[in-house]
């Protein structure tokens, strides 16, 4: 397959699906470069040769649509054509496949090191934009399997591994064409400017923010966006909401879930310098703003599947609760967004990690999963208000379906 591209800077982007058509790969389009998407769905790749465009459809009040031109696709297994992109005056690379996929892009991507070494290319920067904590970094780790001495050696010199924050929410969505994505309006694209190579092209990508302390905004997305998605869709499942909207705007969940990011946000604000409470409360209440969007019809049971990696250390509930404890602040809205967690079972049993949680917390009891998932002491505070909290909330929802 022969992919023909005009002479314009070239960016590769790793995933076809919704999130790489409507967030990495507009930016990068609209930033000025012809983005190859690569992916394995060969449906969505013919289509992406054949039009050589899509649209991109703002979903907010007063709703409209924009063209992303001048993409082309390659399917994933497809080498060959990959090692011909890659020959290109590619200056980034970047991914948008699920964290749990990036192992299997290593090949490609060594293949890609290997061209651009043989043909003594300059540097390159890669960037998986995934959920997931410095993904970038897991991504090089399988790249340098594939690589021999020498091939890791070009690596280190020429291509830079950019860990990123992304941000935008990419409902499901059903349009007139297969390429058709529906998107919110608000986007964020923040990426660690020390790991960045200088790259020739080295074009200014608008669209992408860079930092030098990328942790902070790490964390701020995590604990506030993500943080705030998944207790609204635990306290809507309690109550028996299919959707996100309808969970926010019910008066009693909007006020618990904006408890917990006040709190949340406290906590951000005392650890990292560069947030004050003024500005942090803004983007509080423009979280919650997304929120309500009525044109995102996002699925609590899709927000909240697999609650056992949302229930991980560091992760969106128990990692501002442990920021919380250490500077010794109020977390008790956070606290009932984790006993919120491990009542969720969605009907069906297709969440194989909701459906583990509740296996376990029946077999050892809640007491005893909550030492293993917090590392928390027999008799903590914190632990006992979980408990309680568990038990209020199994109730009122019990009472509810009566």
């Amino acid at each position: 397959m022969t992919v023909v591209t005009p002479k314009k800077p070239v960016a590769i982007h790793f995933g076809a699906g919704n999130i790489g058509r409507g967030f990495i790969g507009a930016v990068l389009a609209h930033a000025g470069f012809h983005v190859v998407f690569v992916d394995v769905q060969k449906n969505i790749i013919d289509a992406l040769n054949e039009e050589g465009g899509y649209d991109l459809h703002i979903l907010n009040n007063g709703s409209h649509t924009e063209r992303v031109e001048d993409v082309s696709g390659v399917l994933s297994t497809d080498l060959e054509t990959i090692e011909n992109v890659a020959k290109e005056p590619v200056s980034i690379i970047t991914t948008a496949v699920g964290a749990s996929v990036l192992p299997k892009l290593a090949k490609p991507f060594a293949q890609i090191v290997k061209t651009r070494m043989a043909d003594k290319r300059g540097p390159i920067n890669i960037v998986a934009c995934e959920n997931l904590q410095h993904a970038t970094d897991l991504l090089k780790k399988e790249i340098e399997k594939e690589l021999n001495d020498e091939e890791r050696s070009y690596m280190d010199e020429n291509i830079g591994f950019a860990v990123c924050a992304v941000d935008r929410i990419v409902p499901p969505f059903k349009g007139e064409h297969i390429l058709d994505v529906g998107v919110e309006p608000f986007f964020e694209w923040t990426v660690d400017v020390n790991s960045l190579k200088k790259t020739d092209p080295d074009v200014h990508i608008k669209g992408m923010h860079t930092t030098d302390n990328l942790d902070a905004y790490v964390q701020r997305k995590l604990f506030t966006l993500n943080c705030g998605h998944a207790i609204t869709s635990y306290l809507g499942f309690l109550s028996h909401k299919s959707t996100i909207l309808d969970a926010i705007n019910t008066p009693s969940i909007h006020s618990a879930v904006s408890q917990a990011l006040r709190e949340s946000g406290a906590a951000l604000v005392r650890k990292h310098a560069i947030f004050n409470e003024t500005d942090h409360q803004r983007y509080i209440d423009t979280t919650l703003h997304r929120f309500t969007n009525p044109h995102m019809h996002d699925e609590v049971a899709r927000v909240g599947r697999e609650p056992m990696r949302k229930l991980k250390r560091g992760d969106r509930l128990l990692g501002p609760i442990e920021m919380c404890r250490e500077f010794d602040l109020p977390r008790d809205g956070l606290l009932t967004g984790v006993a919120a967690a491990l009542l969720f079972a969605p009907e069906g049993g297709e969440d194989k990690e909701a459906k583990e949680l509740q296996e376990s917390v029946k077999q050892k009891g809640l007491n005893d999963v909550l030492l293993e998932l917090t590392g928390w002491k027999d008799g903590d505070e914190d632990l006992d208000k979980i408990i309680r909290e568990y038990e209020g909330l199994k109730g009122k929802s019990q009472n509810s379906r009566l």
